[in-house]
């Protein structure tokens, strides 16, 4: 039996080798800087929610072509082209 410790080394590659890319970062609010929580973050029909700290995660098929959507009341959506970063903070800014 394989140790847990020999799988977690292994999927990231299982990922690179699949296409799939891990992107991350934090939500934040532009002019306070207040990091945003449960704002939606998707890319490509795969979506994650922020957490208190702001924080969100996606791992997917994505490709630098793709756009990022951010989404929390009281903001304006965000898009952006996914590229080829793979940390993608982000500040929102209030609506008017």
């Amino acid at each position: 039996m394989k140790s847990p410790k020999h799988l977690f080394l292994t999927l990231p590659l299982i990922a690179t080798l699949a296409g799939c890319m891990n992107i991350s970062g934090v939500v934040r609010d532009k002019p306070t800087g207040n990091p945003i929580s449960s704002a939606s973050v998707t890319i490509n029909n795969v979506s994650a929610t922020t957490n208190a700290m702001g924080a969100y995660n996606l791992t997917g098929p994505f490709i630098p072509s793709h756009v990022i959507f951010v989404n929390a009341p009281g903001y304006n959506i965000y898009t952006k082209s996914v590229g080829k970063e793979q940390i993608h903070d982000i500040e929102l800014v209030p609506r008017q």
